[in-house]
């Protein structure tokens, strides 16, 4: 089914919301500077793509790179204290800037009239241009900042519901500990939005995001 599609439009745009949700959970809980940040943005960004017709399939790609992008980062928060080294908080800092100019180029398009848009076509598209390549720039780097990629292991269907439900509740206990100021039931929902992100994304959401 094409990108572009209701159906599978609305799974990617479902998805990066979840990833978000479960990031900002993170980043909370974690206090890991400019994370929250790149939370809110993308969720201010979904609802726009969604009601978006212009060049709509790519940004539906753009859109499903940031979620692959979100749970590489998710992952890099949980399992590695690399993502707090400054050269890494300097890349999730433009992360977040490429994010607000991407949002800012949307919000142009829904102000624009048809006929004002017509004109500036053109330059809209290289904005597109623009932040597609740098968005895509920082998912190889976080992807490659951790050797097990969420990003990677959520499109990997085979795992059944009961391992899943065992290495969650390993990943709790291995982690509660790192955040004593955090309920156990908040940290367990936080964990729980990310499984829920791997038992429903599906096999043609295209893994071409974390090799780019």
């Amino acid at each position: 089914m094409p990108p572009g599609s209701p159906a599978t439009a609305d799974r990617i745009l479902d998805y990066a919301a979840v990833a978000a949700n479960a990031l900002h959970d993170v980043a909370i809980t974690s206090q890991i500077p400019f994370l929250a940040r790149v939370c809110t943005i993308t969720l201010t960004i979904i609802p726009m793509v969604q009601n978006t017709k212009f060049q709509r399939e790519r940004c539906l790609r753009i859109i499903e790179e940031i979620h692959h992008s979100l749970c590489a980062l998710t992952s890099l928060a949980i399992h590695s204290e690399h993502i707090q080294a400054p050269k890494m908080l300097d890349q999730i800092a433009q992360y977040a800037g490429t994010l607000q100019r991407f949002d800012s180029c949307l919000r142009s398009q829904q102000e624009l009239g048809t006929i004002r848009r017509l004109f500036k076509q053109g330059e809209i598209t290289a904005q597109l241009d623009t932040c597609e390549t740098e968005l895509r720039t920082s998912l190889g780097i976080f992807a490659a900042k951790h050797t097990v990629q969420l990003a990677t292991a959520v499109v990997e269907l085979n795992i059944d519901t009961e391992t899943r439900h065992q290495e969650l509740l390993e990943l709790v206990s291995s982690q509660s500990s790192s955040f004593e100021t955090v309920s156990l039931t908040k940290f367990l929902k936080c964990q729980l939005r990310i499984i829920l992100v791997a038992t429903c994304l599906p096999k043609n959401l295209s893994r071409a995001g974390v090799r780019a």
